[in-house]
């Protein structure tokens, strides 16, 4: 069965599922762009060229965010378009308010709303971050002489593992693509393993080592004047494990809970509910009592402030095998970090910090609780944080690295 069948198969899915998520998150926009009509258009006189880059969601973006900047000085003949699959990635592309610089939905995988989509942004070149392969769109790119590049490849576990017949696919839509810029030596092999071919990669390191001073500006969040570790970015099972953990230190620090997705606010009370233990809700307004032994962060847009007043940041989506959060964030800032055993997601950056003493890896629920105990009694005592936090100001050529190889003729 050829995947133009597949697609067409799955467009209802597809449909429901943009349905759902537009009327979760009030959006229209969300809606009309991700079936392919009415793009937001700029004031912005017509310049000599488009880019468009597809970013997934909100840690796509601002890992792009400062390569971005770099070709808006580097181009200044050129317009960009910023596409995401989620609301909250729109909310972040807006939010860093770029010149020259629009914000669209990526169109469905469907050819009538790529049609569409490329009708109207008329784009000369294509950079997708990441992991993002959608073999109708880069045929319909290839179609149009759209130049596509991935930049900060990488390619997930799921798709590695996946049966001969989408791995088949995978292949040929990479047939389209002109280079690929990966983020490490064994990214490279991954996609040579997928079935790209060599004189088309090139390892030129992590964007989400690259970055602005932009951390140094962020205004620690106060909790009554608190002592306080953060669990950041946290998944479902997660929370309750940690809260039971907490209890058991018998601590007066606060654990502060910042869930990944803030809708699950409630199931999260319900299971905190069951532990014998205190906790106030952020998004009630709940008051931190000097008893409060949790506080649950249910709100969007706080984690690096809260991170920023925290003594250690555990990371979220690596007690499950989800894969783990971005524990570059706190790098930056300067945190003691610790994550548990799946973090398969950002195994290099996982593997550069520990090389560096600059965070800790536990392997189950038991050995969190000692280096939790251990962390709290002596927090500056392993200079994790001085250490993560150079590390990425080791990392300051990458961004130049990557300009260079675009833009070479």
């Amino acid at each position: 069965m050829s995947y133009r069948i597949v697609a067409f198969l799955l467009w209802p899915i597809f449909f429901l599922y943009t349905l759902k998520v537009a009327l979760r998150d009030k959006s229209s926009r969300y809606l009309l762009q991700r079936l392919g009509f009415f793009y937001t258009t700029t004031n912005t006189p017509k310049t000599k060229n488009t880019y468009w880059i597809h970013c997934a969601s909100v840690g796509e973006v601002n890992t792009y965010m400062p390569l971005h900047r770099k070709l808006i000085k580097q181009l200044p003949d050129t317009n960009f378009i910023i596409t995401t699959n989620t609301t909250t990635g729109a909310r972040t592309v807006l939010n860093h308010a770029c010149e020259r610089t629009i914000h669209n939905y990526l169109p469905i995988e469907s050819s009538f709303a790529i049609k569409r989509f490329l009708n109207f942004a008329a784009p000369d070149r294509c950079l997708i971050m990441e992991t993002e392969i959608w073999p109708l769109l880069y045929k319909h790119c290839t179609q149009r002489n759209v130049s596509i590049s991935i930049i900060n490849g990488r390619l997930s576990h799921r798709t590695l593992e996946g049966n001969r017949w989408i791995k088949s696919v995978y292949k040929q839509s990479l047939q389209s693509v002109e280079k690929i810029l990966c983020k490490s030596e064994q990214e490279v092999s991954n996609f040579e393993q997928l079935g790209a071919t060599t004189e088309k990669l090139l390892n030129t390191g992590n964007l989400k080592f690259a970055h602005t001073n932009e951390a140094t500006t962020i205004q620690p969040i106060d909790l009554n004047s608190r002592r306080y570790f953060v669990a950041a970015s946290t998944h479902n099972n997660e929370e309750q494990q940690l809260a039971q953990l907490w209890s058991e230190l018998n601590t007066d620090s606060v654990l502060v809970i910042v869930p990944r997705h803030p809708n699950r606010s409630e199931q999260i009370q319900a299971q905190l509910s069951t532990l014998n233990i205190k906790f106030s809700v952020r998004s009630k307004q709940q008051s931190l009592d000097n008893d409060t032994n949790i506080y649950l962060a249910d709100t969007l847009g706080e984690l690096m402030g809260f991170m920023a007043g925290a003594d250690c940041v555990f990371i979220g989506g690596s007690l499950i095998p989800h894969g783990g959060q971005n524990i570059l964030e706190p790098a930056r800032l300067g945190k003691n970090i610790v994550c548990g055993p799946h973090m398969f997601n950002f195994k290099d950056e996982v593997e550069l910090l520990k090389a560096n003493h600059g965070c800790i890896q536990i392997s189950n629920i038991s050995e969190l609780k000692n280096t939790f105990s251990q962390l709290l009694d002596s927090p500056d005592e392993q200079h994790m944080g001085e250490n993560a936090k150079q590390v990425l100001n080791n990392q300051v050529n990458v961004i130049d690295l990557y300009v260079s190889v675009l833009l070479k003729k």
